[in-house]
């Protein structure tokens, strides 16, 4: 049974998907506290006000998940004068980045269901990298951390899913937390010719976009699929990345109540 989370969202005008991971039961009964992890969208649309509330979190990490292009056109600003460590890696893979997915012929909502299927499989892989670091902060204590991509749902879906796997939340809850960016992404707005890298997808047929912006069970299920056919199951691939036994005990020491 997943654990029911009082607006996760956190209360900002220009905030995409920010939202606070706190709150979810693990399998022995503890529960990931309040706080400490914050998984994101784009945050170039922050107000003045929203970039002063995110200062007042405390968040000491920032893990852009994004590649250079993407963070060029709609940037990170409140870092620096918040005195936040920003991380963020140059990287030529294209998996994650949705205005990649529209390159090569997809013209049907099937064919850009098939390639959304098929990037669940290369994330894991192509960004393996990010995750490593990821865990590395969050395993020396630098915390709140808060991680982001574009959307917040493919890459940064993914290394929620890896981060709550390892402080021992159900699967059905970790897919909750996946689906809640359907409730929370407001794509409309992106999508307004004006604002944001994704505004370059508001020509597509919108039975194509459907699946492009979708948090599906069937994209994250392959991604669990992958690590257990191809990665030897979550532990493996989580150890393959620095997270072993010790390292886990260690998160869960920091992360849960």
């Amino acid at each position: 049974m997943t654990t029911a989370i009082l607006s996760p969202l956190l209360p900002l005008e220009g905030g995409f998907n920010l939202r606070d991971m706190g709150g979810y039961a693990t399998g022995d009964g503890r529960t990931v506290r309040r706080g400490m992890l914050f998984r994101s969208g784009v945050m170039s649309l922050l107000t003045e006000a929203d970039e002063a509330h995110l200062a007042g979190l405390g968040i000491a990490t920032v893990c852009d998940l994004r590649r250079p292009g993407e963070r060029r056109r709609d940037p990170t600003r409140w870092c620096e004068p918040a005195g936040v460590f920003y991380w963020s890696r140059d990287y030529t893979e294209t998996s994650g980045a949705l205005g990649e997915m529209l390159r090569g012929e997809v013209v049907t909502a099937a064919q850009m269901e098939a390639k959304m299927l098929g990037l669940y499989r290369e994330i894991l892989v192509d960004h393996a990298p990010s995750y490593r670091f990821l865990f590395e902060r969050l395993a020396a204590g630098h915390v709140p951390l808060l991680f982001n991509c574009s959307a917040g749902k493919d890459r940064t879906g993914v290394a929620a899913a890896l981060i709550l796997s390892a402080l021992g939340v159900p699967r059905e809850t970790i897919l909750a937390d996946y689906l809640l960016t359907n409730d929370f992404a407001d794509f409309a707005r992106l999508l307004d010719g004006r604002q944001s890298a994704v505004s370059d997808l508001s020509s597509l047929d919108a039975d194509v976009l459907r699946p492009l912006l979708a948090a599906d069970a069937a994209y994250l299920a392959v991604a669990f699929d992958s690590l257990d056919r191809d990665h030897g199951g979550i532990d493996a691939y989580l150890a393959a990345i620095g997270v072993d036994a010790s390292v886990k005990a260690r998160l869960q020491e920091a992360l849960l109540d």
